[in-house]
């Protein structure tokens, strides 16, 4: 019995945040998607974590 996954990888950077999010449908795998978040414009970094938790993953 095959049990599909989605899987989210995160690279938690001090500046720039990166993410991939992957489906696993039986043994096929796909890109469902992947990119940055830039924090670099924020100096303080309890509002770096702010963001980082308010991003919506839509």
């Amino acid at each position: 019995m095959a049990t599909d996954k989605v899987i989210l990888g995160i690279d938690p950077g001090t500046n720039i945040m990166g993410y991939g999010i992957i489906a696993l449908k039986g043994s096929a795998m796909s890109l469902v998607s992947a990119g940055i978040i830039d924090l670099s414009k924020f100096d303080d970094h309890h509002v770096k974590l702010k963001k980082y938790l308010s991003v919506r993953w839509d």
